[in-house]
């Protein structure tokens, strides 16, 4: 497979994600606005799934990065520009995924709750996944690929 083939199925994944999810919070925001609370619940419940939301935050920004940087860390500096970039799309992917279970899961405590502070939660993790963007330079820094091997 072509290099530059393998850095647009990169970015080509992250805009997915980054869109549906972008969809979801805007739908989110609108049915809570529109009919209220999704499911009536009790004080403790309430109070469970905000901690919840908190700790898988406090969890998964950490633990994404920390497999990511270890998968990234692991690549055969030998192998062709294509291998290396077909190791760091399954890395970055399940990287932006795990990324994407946490701010899902916060939306839907939103929905549950209404409360603002699960917005908020999304909106950090949102962040931290726009922060991720897959600039081509980081990708080629990362891998220690030269331009002269993507025209390969």
């Amino acid at each position: 497979m072509n290099p530059l083939k393998s850095i647009n199925q990169i970015r080509l994944i992250y805009f997915v994600i980054v869109a549906l999810l972008s969809m979801f919070a805007i739908f989110s925001i609108y049915f809570v606005i529109t009919f209220g609370q999704f499911y009536e619940t009790d004080g403790t419940s309430i109070n469970n799934l905000k901690a919840l939301s908190i700790i898988l935050a406090l969890a998964g920004i950490p633990a994404s990065y920390m497999f990511h940087k270890r998968k990234v860390a692991h690549i055969d500096r030998s192998l062709p520009a294509h291998k290396k970039l077909l190791h760091y799309r399954n890395s970055f992917f399940i990287k932006i995924i795990t990324l994407e279970g946490v701010s899902l899961i916060s939306l839907l405590i939103y929905l549950i709750t209404i409360h603002i502070n699960q917005l908020i939660i999304f909106g950090l993790i949102f962040l931290f996944l726009l922060l991720n963007y897959p600039r081509r330079q980081v990708i080629l820094d990362e891998l220690e690929i030269d331009e002269s091997e993507l025209k390969l």
